[in-house]
């Protein structure tokens, strides 16, 4: 059977070729540089990436033949893949093994459901379009994982792939949303495609140079703003020390920036110096690890027995007793009634 292309389709192809080629590429560079764990799922999300790339080529679907089932079934689990890399990245210690088999058997279920309705189905209508809900639902979840330690985040490399997860599950539910409010009449147009390439093409390209080539840069920036954080003499370790010892974790709206700015250096540069320095993946964690102290001193002393705890959550810096209950019982394994018990004896 003969394919026969126009100047622009070529060009279409030549733009989503040339994507592939930067996937594959941007895989194995990372191949170099991440763990196992993670390659597996970075191999996952760049299957499916590819799967959509061609499947959206300008080629009437019976050129595809059977490899058609397998794109299209690649293009609709990306979503539950996205949720896998965001769980990988955000989690050191998650594997697939840990899952719950009251999550995992579900779960294996339903993907075995996708893939005979993909593969041998090829699509059909009515699950397609529940996968869609249900594939909106998980990118949701995966958008509110990144979203939800952002900013207290103190791995810079870490804040940069949360980052990425939500552009990707922005553009997956844009596109979606776009594709079915679309006619079916525009999607076919060989303008709609080769727009479609374009902005495949480019995404990927700035994707790639800045993991390429902008990363490398940031990772000799911050080896030797490291150096020069980490000595045993650093003057901004040691002002650190003396603000917090001076009492200013007590602020409730105390932020990372705001702490910088006590310190006069740019907040990337104090992320590292904490993370790297004093060992705290998390901003939270860290003004916990002189909160929870202080309310302990208050708890114990006998003068102060009939201020109730929500007083010295408070005045401690929380917004809440509720996340300083959980501070409290994740760094001293009791409540802290509990604990001011135990010296009322």
């Amino acid at each position: 059977m003969t394919i026969v292309l126009t100047n622009l389709q070529i060009i279409d192809l030549f733009l989503r070729f040339t994507t592939v080629g930067l996937l594959i590429s941007l895989l194995i560079w990372l191949s170099n540089k991440k763990h196992t764990r993670e390659n597996v799922s970075y191999l996952a999300l760049n299957c499916c990436f590819i799967g959509y790339i061609l499947l959206s080529a300008p080629i009437e679907n019976s050129h595809y033949g059977g490899i058609r089932n397998v794109l299209l079934f690649l293009t609709d689990i990306t979503p539950y893949v996205i949720f896998w890399v965001t769980l990988v990245q955000l989690n050191d210690r998650f594997t697939l093994i840990s899952v719950s088999k009251w999550l995992m058997y579900p779960a294996l279920l339903w993907f075995l459901l996708l893939a005979y309705n993909f593969l041998v189905l090829a699509g059909d209508e009515p699950l397609h379009q529940i996968n869609h809900g249900v594939a909106i639902a998980v990118l949701l979840i995966s958008c509110y994982l990144a979203v939800r330690e952002f900013f207290d985040d103190l791995n810079n490399q870490r804040r940069n792939i949360r980052l990425l997860i939500i552009i990707l599950c922005s553009m997956y539910m844009i596109g979606l949303v776009t594709f079915e409010l679309m006619s079916s009449a525009m999607r076919n147009t060989w303008q709609f495609s080769l727009i479609n390439a374009m902005l495949i093409f480019f995404i990927t390209l700035l994707i790639t140079v800045r993991t390429l080539v902008i990363d490398d840069r940031s990772n000799l920036s911050d080896a030797r703003t490291s150096k020069r954080l980490l000595c045993e003499e650093n003057p901004k370790l040691a002002e650190l020390n003396h603000l917090m010892q001076q009492g200013i974790f007590l602020n409730s709206e105390l932020t990372i920036g705001k702490l910088a700015e006590e310190l006069t250096i740019p907040p990337h540069q104090l992320r590292q110096l904490i993370n790297q320095e004093l060992g705290f993946n998390n901003f939270s964690h860290y003004l916990n690890s002189y909160r929870i102290p202080w309310v302990c001193e208050q708890l114990k002393d006998p003068t102060k027995n009939k201020i109730p705890v929500l007083t010295l959550a408070l005045e401690a810096g929380y917004g809440s007793i509720a996340p300083f209950n959980r501070a409290f019982k994740t760094l001293k394994g009791q409540t802290p009634t509990q604990y001011r018990d135990q010296f009322q004896k």
